[in-house]
């Protein structure tokens, strides 16, 4: 497994392997985060959505394996595959399988940064 290189907290410059904040500083952002929207389980990612989601990962690599379909990208090896809403819960999505995708992580983001 690859290792994560040191970069500095954009808050108190202490060096973290984390991608923006060290851990006290993430924390914090995260208690904001979801004052400003509500937590997760707050929006609908209930225990209910997990089991759904893992599933359909699961599923996803029984048949593809570590792939990627890819979002504004061709499609690529990656081993950190999320379950996604097709049509977002908050345009009305529901957790039905049928509005799941599996992406990688980058893509999810991608498709997410696209539609704020």
């Amino acid at each position: 497994m690859a290792r994560r290189r040191m970069r500095p907290c954009l808050v108190c410059n202490t060096l973290t392997r984390n991608a923006s904040r060290c851990d006290t500083h993430q924390q914090q952002w995260q208690q904001q985060q979801d004052r400003v929207r509500g937590s997760a389980h707050q929006r609908g990612y209930t225990q209910a959505w997990r089991t759904t989601a893992a599933h359909a990962v699961a599923q996803h690599r029984e048949q593809w394996g570590d792939w990627c379909p890819g979002f504004k990208v061709a499609g690529h090896p990656s081993t950190d595959l999320t379950a996604d809403h097709i049509v977002p819960k908050a345009a009305g999505g529901t957790d039905d399988p049928a509005n799941i995708q599996v992406l990688c992580r980058g893509c999810n983001s991608r498709k997410h940064a696209q539609s704020t």
